[in-house]
């Protein structure tokens, strides 16, 4: 199998809070506790080929370790126009896109770190204000992908 090189450009068209939900939590638990929060995340991709756009849409979910209980959810849509699209995103007969690894890897990686500052401001003032959206191996996100 050959190795290409992938040579893109990639930049940020839009990023769109598409929700921020914190609810009122209804169980004890001990406040202190490190870690506190588990983050639940899911990845989506849209391709929007006439607009020459990818998006990745990231949800977390924190769920409260001690009492499986969600305390928040935020979900971010991350729009990136990418260059030269034909080239990069094929479409397949069956009307999927192929998206390249790398590309993914960079779209989840800047995706990621979009959420983490989000994340940030959002829960200042918190409970979890001290909690960290932890760093992922991205590359692992995609093991599976053939």
């Amino acid at each position: 199998m050959e190795n290409k090189s992938i040579t893109f450009n990639l930049r940020f068209a839009e990023i769109k809070l598409s929700k921020f939900s914190q609810f009122d939590l209804e169980q004890e638990f001990d406040g202190k506790a490190i870690p506190l929060i588990e983050f639940q995340s899911n990845f989506q991709f849209k391709v929007l080929a006439d607009e020459e756009k990818l998006i990745c849409i990231v949800t977390v979910k924190l769920i409260i370790l001690e009492t499986k209980e969600e305390f928040a959810e935020l979900k971010v849509e991350n729009v990136f126009n990418i260059q030269p699209f034909n080239e990069i995103i094929k479409l397949k007969p069956d009307n999927s896109h192929d998206i390249p690894n790398p590309v993914l890897h960079n779209i989840v990686s800047l995706s990621i770190s979009t959420v983490r500052g989000i994340l940030s401001e959002k829960l200042k003032g918190t409970i979890a204000q001290r909690e960290v959206y932890p760093l992922m191996n991205v590359p692992a996100l995609f093991e599976n992908k053939k």
